[in-house]
């Protein structure tokens, strides 16, 4: 009963004391951030349990075929991303809370970090109990797929973590602190308390499940835990690499700060080599918009160039001129999209010109090329297709623009867009003739899509073969440990793909 006393005065402390950093009072955006991932995480827990209904009475001897392996990873790559993003609210907020402020901003922290804690640890509960008697499952859930953001073991990380006495502690312990401190918080007039409240009761329903799941799979996870620890001997594996993420992501680069690899001098060499049409593909690290979707490359851009640019690639050619007239796709479009024609010719935010269309959480707007382009690595692909396709796809993005961002990441709806499906939507074969590109959409937690990772790993896999659809344009590769970025290879580039989502040699 001491040695009882002595864990739960430690895990007070845990929740109450500050452990080396500056406690941090949560804001509005956070609120926001974190009722969308719980959202995302509620969704893989749902798609989660439809998964479990149809293996019905699966055997051991039963080999998973590779569509239901696909479809696992598609729900457990982006519950491993969300579960990091999760955890850093955890480190961000939970720990230090006290230190966060007034009353009202002690408890706005002690809800975030608790809605953290507690929705990671109901939907981990969740995958345990769907595998937990299922090796042939959990092989695949503990199998290394680096492009994927996933790393080898881990799922015994998990249930390693689960297995603690500490864990389950924990989550008593803040529930109970934040059930006596809700009612700073109660003030409905205030935005941040309304959204913290909700925060609140949602991190009360999730310990609740998670102590129901405790309750019922108390045996099987400490079997699991004991197992895993005995198999692997890994007595202090407890994921390092999401701990070491969580951290960058929550104390680095939440929001949109810090200075790029590529400089504003690589970004004008990049214009010089872009044509109207081109496929741009952009990642910035150790960003929480890198979230959810596989692979290395998380964002894709549609090239229009300049006006001058457009009408001195397209107008001329006698196809583009048959279709939309002497004055070529320029004249089409000022006198079809006047608006936009007049925002195009516009200087962007940053004072430069707009080259880009591409969706941000806005929706779907014209960007200057360093608005796109400032990142941490830039590659540039060039549709295989003649000008008047390369117009059809620039109208085709026109069109679009102004459509509200694609949240749902859903390809079988066009009126929001995510970025990948600007390009997709603008390279569609169409009745009229034009040929298009063919992009093969694959399941994300339930959705047809197409991460943008995937432009490059077409690229690469269709290499020097009569399917070919793309060439090499440019590649900027970052590299953190110089704090610079180089003009790279096609090779490297077609390798690019590959690489772990969460490489943490980048840093």
């Amino acid at each position: 009963m001491r040695l009882l006393l002595l864990v739960l005065l430690v895990l007070v402390g845990a929740i109450g004391c500050d452990s080396g950093v500056n406690g941090k009072a949560p804001r509005l955006e956070d609120a926001k951030a974190l009722k969308k991932l719980i959202a995302d995480v509620d969704t893989v827990g749902k798609l989660l349990g439809e998964y479990e209904k149809q293996l019905g009475k699966v055997t051991p001897e039963f080999v998973p075929t590779e569509d239901q392996r696909k479809k696992l990873l598609s729900l457990w790559s982006p519950y491993l991303d969300h579960m990091r993003a999760l955890q850093s609210y955890q480190l961000k907020f939970l720990r230090g809370w006290r230190q966060a402020g007034s009353p009202a901003l002690q408890t706005q922290a002690l809800a975030a970090g608790m809605v953290a804690l507690a929705a990671q640890t109901d939907t981990n509960l969740k995958f345990i109990r769907a595998f937990h008697k299922l090796e042939q499952f959990q092989a695949i859930l503990n199998d290394p797929s680096p492009q994927y953001g996933v790393g080898g073991n881990e799922l015994d990380a998990i249930v390693l973590r689960m297995a603690k006495p500490q864990t389950r502690m924990l989550l008593q312990v803040g529930v109970e602190a934040l059930q006596r401190r809700v009612v700073h918080i109660n003030d409905t007039k205030v935005k941040e308390n309304v959204a913290f409240t909700e925060l609140a009761n949602k991190a009360l329903e999730y310990a609740l499940k998670a102590e129901e799941a405790y309750n019922r799979q108390v045996i099987a996870v400490m079997m699991m835990g004991f197992t895993t620890t005995i198999t692997n001997q890994l007595n202090e594996l407890s994921g390092a690499l999401i701990t070491d993420i969580a951290e960058w992501l929550g104390d680095t680069r939440l929001r949109a700060t810090g200075k790029s690899l590529i400089t504003a001098e690589q970004v004008e060499w990049l214009a010089t080599q872009c044509q109207p049409g081109d496929i741009i593909v952009e990642r910035r690290n150790w960003y929480l918009s890198n979230l959810g979707l596989p692979g290395f490359w998380p964002h894709a851009e549609f090239y229009t160039g300049t006006p001058a640019d457009l009408a001195k690639t397209l107008d001329g050619d006698p196809e583009v001129k048959k279709i939309y007239g002497d004055t070529g796709v320029t004249g089409y479009l000022q006198n079809n999209f006047s608006d936009r024609w007049k925002e195009y010719v516009a200087l962007a935010h940053d004072g430069k010109a707009h080259r880009l269309i591409e969706a941000v959480s806005e929706g779907v707007q014209f960007s200057s090329l360093e608005e796109g382009c400032l990142a941490d690595y830039v590659g540039v692909l060039r549709p295989r297709l003649s000008k008047v396709d390369k117009a059809r796809a620039v109208v085709s993005a026109f069109s679009n623009l102004g459509k509200p961002y694609d949240f749902d990441f859903d390809f079988l709806t066009q009126s929001t867009l995510v970025c990948s499906e600007v390009v997709y939507v603008a390279y569609l074969a169409e009745k009229n003739g034009s040929t298009g590109l063919s992009f093969p959409l694959e399941e994300v937690m339930g959705r047809k899509t197409l991460p943008p990772t995937n432009f490059v790993q077409l690229f690469d896999t269709q290499f020097g073969t009569k399917d070919q659809q793309l060439d090499f344009v440019a590649f900027l590769d970052g590299r953190e440990s110089t704090k610079t970025a180089i003009k790279a290879t096609e090779a490297d580039f077609r390798a690019s793909w590959r690489r772990a989502k969460w490489d943490l040699s980048q840093q």
